[in-house]
């Protein structure tokens, strides 16, 4: 696209925003101050986004059969993912099939929408270190996941936000609780975990990377306080020494190579 057009008209530009919380509704807003066309949508009714974009659809954005309906009728140039409960496989299809094309990339959507492609994104293939993991699919496996990785350690869905579904497993009367919990808060129900090892961290941070055809540009780390997967407090810059910087924007330059597009990310070292 080399400009944008008109809303309503045949040059207009299009965005469908997938997810359409009140961070989806700041984006509809700054779309529509550049004239952009913006389509909402998620699993209910009246959310925030849908309260300012031009129109919306509810749909279950986990069916990849309504979701490439939606797509197909609207016809946007973008689609932005909000969520992680979306069919990512068909968000790829969607792109490899030039219908629209997925912000930042349908693969990067695809990656960092579950732990488990993160996760083995930047240990298996980047070679990154982190915490010791396992997955596990079922109850059996998950067992055998605590044994492996020992107490304390961490669980979660692969797909979820918010803290939701995620326990830190202290001791051995935690275990069952622990994945009864993950099953129930899981983005896309029950399903898989990821078991990590426990990391007594000095502070977290989140580094938000900039792509963009100059380079990589980094912003000053955020700090941030969660309270049983909760955001709490964050402030910015986050004090670190020269070393710790640096590595943190090692890693996530490393990252966001591999995801490409371009695009803020946000790259969560915690």
């Amino acid at each position: 696209m080399a400009s944008i057009g008109t809303p309503f008209t045949g040059g207009a530009t299009r965005v469908m925003l997938c997810g359409s919380g009140e961070l989806g509704k700041e984006v509809v807003i700054e779309l529509q101050r550049y004239g952009v066309e913006v389509i909402a949508v998620d699993s209910y009714a009246n959310a925030p986004a849908m309260q300012v974009a031009d129109r919306s659809h509810v749909i279950s954005m986990l069916d990849g059969a309504a979701l490439r309906t939606v797509i197909e009728q609207e016809r946007p140039h973008l689609v932005v993912p909000e969520v992680e409960a979306i069919a990512t496989d068909t968000l790829a299809a969607i792109e490899s099939e030039g219908i629209a094309t997925v912000i930042p990339t349908a693969r990067a959507t695809q990656l960092t929408m579950n732990r488990e492609g993160i996760r083995r994104l930047a240990a298996e293939e980047l070679g990154l270190k982190t915490s010791p993991y396992r997955f596990a699919s079922n109850e059996e496996e998950y067992h055998q996941a605590i044994s492996e990785i020992g107490l304390p350690c961490v669980v979660k869905p692969i797909m979820s936000s918010s803290g939701k579904g995620q326990s830190t497993v202290r001791m051995e009367a935690d275990v069952q609780p622990a994945w009864d919990y993950a099953q129930k808060g899981g983005r896309a129900g029950k399903g898989k975990v990821i078991v990590e090892g426990f990391v007594e961290f000095d502070y977290e941070i989140t580094q938000l990377t900039v792509r963009h055809e100059g380079g990589t540009s980094f912003c000053e780390p955020i700090g941030h306080i969660q309270v049983d997967g909760d955001y709490r407090e964050s402030w910015q810059p986050q004090p670190m020494s020269e070393l710790a910087r640096e590595r943190a924007r090692d890693y996530a330059k490393a990252i966001t190579d591999a995801l490409g597009g371009r695009g803020i990310f946000g790259v969560e070292l915690f």
